[in-house]
């Protein structure tokens, strides 16, 4: 049975359209039918690829070893946003809170849609302490509108004051973020910041001090 268990994870390594479009990931419940050896040798597969994918991870993530950990904290820190999103999404248990801060704020920084950003946005909706919050709040006013509509909306729903992660009956008060005039960027934060109980002066104060004081 075990060796069946791997055939089965083996194979479902090879991707194909399908599974790529449906974002179907490998057969993780093949595992747990392994031995520790042929769990062992699944795991130094996984290792050996590189860039690890999204999938890579999630196994290596089910695996759980002190190996995998190693792999995830690595991915945190893979020149590749869509890696280092992988990992901020998949990494669980397997990561500190630490190192999921440090991950959400590189991709806070630089990532785009679809290429690490979504994963950090995930990420912050389940972990969010004061410091992910901050980070939040110093991109709101620095990331394009685009960025900047979808912060604002999640700041939102953290705070309590919207129903979801993106309320679309907010749409027009979000949208406000899409504007790069700094003085309208400006009064809609302010606002922002009177809907959630935050000063918004000294986040505005370092805004204009510039990038170096992005990490807070």
């Amino acid at each position: 049975m075990s060796q069946a268990a791997v055939e089965r994870f083996r194979a479902s390594m090879v991707r194909d359209v399908e599974r790529w479009r449906d974002g179907i990931g490998y057969d993780l419940e093949s595992l747990a039918e392994m031995t520790a050896e042929e769990r062992a040798a699944v795991e130094a597969a996984l290792l050996a690829r590189d860039p690890p994918t999204w999938c890579d991870l999630e196994a290596l993530a089910a695996l759980g070893t002190p190996a995998a950990r190693h792999a995830m904290q690595a991915a945190l820190r893979h020149a590749d946003p869509a890696v280092r999103g992988a990992a901020l999404r998949h990494g669980g248990a397997l990561l500190s809170d630490g190192e999921r801060l440090l991950g959400i704020r590189r991709a806070l920084e630089d990532a785009t849609f679809f290429n690490g950003l979504s994963e950090a946005l995930e990420t912050a909706q389940e972990y969010h302490p004061p410091a992910v919050t901050d980070l939040l709040l110093r991109a709101l006013l620095r990331r394009e509108g685009e960025v900047a509509v979808h912060l604002a909306a999640l700041l939102c729903f953290l705070h309590g004051q919207a129903a979801e992660p993106f309320d679309w009956a907010q749409r027009p008060f979000f949208l406000r973020f899409a504007e790069e005039e700094p003085g309208a960027r400006a009064a809609a934060f302010r606002d922002l910041c009177a809907r959630i109980g935050r000063d918004p002066e000294p986040l505005l104060g370092e805004r204009c001090q510039g990038p170096a004081n992005w990490s807070g």
